[in-house]
C-alpha cells in the first residue's frame, strides 16, 4: 500500500509520535497491543496473518489459539483480558499456550468473548 502519507500524518491517524512510526518501519519495536486494532483498521487487513514468525494463530488448532486471535484482533491484553475474566494473567498464558484449560465455568465466559464455543469446531 503506497499512499505517500508522512509519517507525521500516520502517526495522527494512528495515535502515537512520527518517532513510533519511524521504529516500527525500522524493526526496532513492534507496536504494543494497544495499537495493533488502530493499524489494521488503517491496514484494512491483520499483517500479523502474514507473518508466519509470529505468535499470531493461523490454524485454530486449540482452544487457546481460539481465544489468542480474538484477543489480538480486538487489541486486547492478555491482563486486560484476565481482568475482565477475573483470572490472573498466568492464566490466559496458559490457555493460550494449550498449557491448562479453563475450567467450565471459565469456558462459558471464554465462549461470551469469542461469541462462540470452540469446542464445538474441534469434534
Amino acid at each position: 500500500m503506497d499512499l505517500e502519507l508522512f509519517q507525521s500524518e500516520l502517526a495522527d491517524i494512528i495515535g502515537v509520535d512520527e518517532g513510533t512510526i519511524h521504529n516500527w518501519e525500522c524493526s526496532h519495536v513492534r507496536p504494543s497491543m494497544m495499537f495493533i486494532l488502530k493499524i489494521i483498521e488503517f491496514l484494512g487487513y491483520n499483517p500479523l496473518e502474514d507473518d508466519l514468525n509470529s505468535s499470531y494463530p493461523i490454524y485454530m488448532e486449540t482452544f487457546g489459539d481460539h481465544i489468542r486471535k480474538k484477543r489480538i484482533d480486538q487489541g486486547i491484553t492478555q491482563r486486560n483480558l484476565a481482568k475482565s475474566m477475573g483470572v490472573s494473567i498466568d492464566a490466559i498464558r496458559d490457555w493460550e499456550k494449550g498449557r491448562t484449560k479453563p475450567l467450565p465455568g471459565y469456558k462459558i465466559k471464554i465462549g461470551h468473548f469469542l461469541g462462540y464455543d470452540p469446542d464445538d469446531c474441534h469434534r
